[in-house]
């Protein structure tokens, strides 16, 4: 019988013995993992920070009996105080929250896209404050765990008891703050969702109105397109073009600009300095204006240009006329003959040298004839009379059709233009040079003169040449020569 008891016995000493080790065990698990945990090391932060505070209170009393014995630790407690001083709220040291992002204000439709990811950083910040409570939680539960251990052990820990005290006061205190935060992201969501809808309302509306501007201009595009010559129209479609984007500027300006007097006084400064650093710019501008109101040229006239101070001379057609230049394509003219050599390029001239340089139209209000001359020289021994008569029949005869065609065009002309000269016939004319009669013809001929000119230049010189009485001057040299003497060479003309 004694043996069956102290069997028992030994077998409860055996049990207790195991469930002291394993209390153990788990109470150092628990210290182990308390040491790492980030709220419970704050709050120990929070507990030093009281005490030191208590501390110094403390030698502050003393320091007053004898300052000189208490200074350096009083300084010393102080500094040590101030690195914990983050530490000295217990609320803000153990509830660990992020704040909501503000809602994003949706003032156009750029800002919708950025106000579209809102949601998505309200989402990401309520996930990582529920995860930090959650941290929290499982620290509160570390600390109550560890109390039950101190039970069953027979130990009582003050400050064991407090710490939980103060996690349960600031636990209900994190739970309010986070359906707080819950219910002011579901408010912020709403705000930014209805800005983003009252946007996409007013940008639908917006190109509602855009969209009803080009169809009416479309329109009279149409009705302009009947009543105007094709030769006008360009001009007209591009002054109804800019005159329908400057409509849709000022529609979007109505609805994206809040503060108009801030727009007024912004502009009045940014233009003063945009007007002096851009001022060619702005003059290509008014060109343009002029030049579509004025109506001295456009799109498809024949034009000559001089630019550099003469230096440089471009004859061509305009092929366009936009805000900043006017486009030329370069034709083979007189001018390409005489000075340039070269044709078929496209030249960009800006629209700021109609103030300051000269422009020639070949083809203003539909005249597209130009005067042209040649210039023959006879010898003074022909018969001048019959070489004016020749050279007066054959430009007679090849610019008749130009002859009559601005006639017609002149009669159109003096509507606008105090015109007193309106003699179009081919006019002769004779001086004396030094070489001979100069028989100077003037006709009337296409803008595009060198095939004319071509054709009458040779016509001229063969019927010049089947006479006997008439002989074209030229420079030629004359050898006398005599006896024992050197040659002599004398210019003379034939």
């Amino acid at each position: 019988m004694k043996r069956i008891i102290l069997f028992f016995i030994t077998i409860f000493l055996f049990a207790n013995d195991t469930n002291s080790t394993d209390l153990i065990n788990k109470e150092n698990n628990i210290l182990n993992e308390l040491t790492k945990n980030e709220f419970y090391i704050n709050y120990k932060s929070y507990l030093n920070y009281k005490k030191l505070q208590n501390k110094i209170y403390k030698y502050q009393r003393l320091a007053r009996i004898n300052p000189r014995k208490y200074k350096d630790t009083l300084y010393r407690l102080k500094t040590e105080l101030q690195l914990l001083n983050k530490n000295k709220n217990i609320f803000k040291t153990l509830i660990k929250t992020k704040d909501l992002p503000k809602p994003p204000t949706v003032n156009n439709p750029f800002e919708i896209f950025s106000a579209l990811n809102y949601e998505k950083e309200v989402n990401n910040v309520i996930e990582y404050n529920n995860k930090t409570y959650e941290k929290f939680k499982h620290t509160l539960k570390l600390l109550q765990d560890l109390q039950t251990i101190y039970y069953k052990q027979n130990k009582k820990d003050s400050e064991l008891r407090q710490a939980i005290e103060d996690f349960v006061t600031i636990n209900n205190i994190y739970q309010t703050k986070l359906q707080t935060l819950k219910a002011k992201a579901s408010i912020y969501k709403q705000k930014v969702k209805e800005s983003i809808t009252n946007q996409i309302n007013k940008l639908i509306s917006l190109i509602v109105l855009i969209a009803i501007s080009i169809i009416i201009f479309i329109l009279i595009k149409i009705a302009v397109r009947k009543y105007v010559k094709e030769e006008s129209f360009y001009i007209t479609n591009k002054i109804l073009n800019f005159i329908n984007f400057t409509i849709i500027l000022i529609i979007i300006s109505f609805y994206y600009i809040n503060n108009a007097t801030y727009l007024i006084t912004f502009l009045g400064f940014a233009s003063a300095g945009i007007a002096i650093a851009m001022k060619d710019w702005f003059m290509n501008i008014f060109g343009w204006f002029v030049i579509m109101t004025s109506g001295n040229f456009k799109v498809g006239d024949r034009i000559k240009i001089y630019l550099q101070n003469g230096q440089v001379k471009i004859v061509g057609d305009i092929i366009d006329i936009t805000m900043t230049r006017i486009v030329i394509y370069e034709d083979v003219t007189l001018t390409t003959y005489l000075y340039n050599r070269r044709a078929g390029r496209i030249v960009f001239v800006p629209n700021n040298v109609i103030f300051t340089n000269p422009i020639f139209n070949y083809t203003h209000s539909g005249m597209s004839t130009v005067w042209d001359g040649i210039d023959i020289t006879i010898t003074f021994d022909s018969n001048y009379k019959k070489a004016v008569y020749l050279a007066k029949d054959i430009v007679s005869k090849y610019s008749k059709g130009y002859t009559d065609i601005t006639k017609r065009r002149l009669q159109k002309l003096k509507a606008n233009y105090n015109i007193k000269n309106s003699n179009v016939e081919p006019r002769i004319f004779t001086f004396i040079e030094e070489n001979g009669i100069r028989i100077s013809c003037w006709y009337l001929n296409n803008y595009t003169p060198l095939n004319l000119r071509s054709t009458i230049s040779a016509e001229i010189i063969e019927a010049f040449n089947n006479t006997d009485d008439i002989q074209i001057a030229y420079p030629t040299y004359t050898i006398v020569k005599k006896e024992n003497e050197k040659f002599d060479e004398i210019n003379a003309p034939v």
